[in-house]
């Protein structure tokens, strides 16, 4: 089973239950935006460091994608985990 949520998704269950419950879709999301955002993807993933940093990290690559988004709004930045 393939299950897909979006970064607006991903930024309730954060505001929620912090990083830590959405860790695997963290990872898949750092993967996506470590090509164009390596500073960003790698404090998002940095599992030793702290809740802040992470969540800024997220705010990066969640700013980023709005970007694009109003650039083409069919390229929602979409985070797919194989279940």
């Amino acid at each position: 089973m393939d299950i897909t949520i979006t970064v607006e998704q991903l930024a309730d269950v954060i505001m929620a239950h912090g990083t830590i419950a959405v860790r695997e879709e963290l990872e898949a999301l750092a993967d996506a935006a470590r090509a164009t955002q390596p500073g960003a993807a790698a404090a998002l993933t940095d599992w030793e460091g702290t809740e802040i940093a992470r969540e800024r990290a997220f705010a990066v690559i969640r700013a980023e994608q709005r970007h694009h988004m109003a650039a083409s709004p069919d390229r929602a930045l979409r985070v797919s985990l194989a279940a």
